[in-house]
């Protein structure tokens, strides 16, 4: 029977499908189109796909790619 209050085990995937991280803690499972900091990398990272693998145990996949601040989002944000 499938335990839904079990933790998953989360897999941070890039864009070729290479494997970034392994056994990632977070409180919430990212959504598509979130950002996310890697605090090894220091980098930004866009979301680009979330899979679920609902087999004998919950794994997920987050597909991940370099965010690239079009806008100038950050530094708006840090002139204020």
């Amino acid at each position: 029977m499938f335990n839904f209050f079990r933790k998953p085990t989360i897999t941070l995937l890039d864009e070729k499908w290479n494997v970034v991280g392994e056994n990632i803690k977070v409180k919430f499972i990212p959504r598509t189109h979130e950002l996310m900091y890697l605090k090894n990398e220091g980098k930004y990272y866009r979301v680009a796909n979330v899979i679920h693998n609902l087999t004998n145990r919950m794994d997920v996949f987050v597909v991940i790619e370099l965010y690239s601040d079009d806008d100038k989002l950050m530094e708006k944000k840090n002139k204020k």
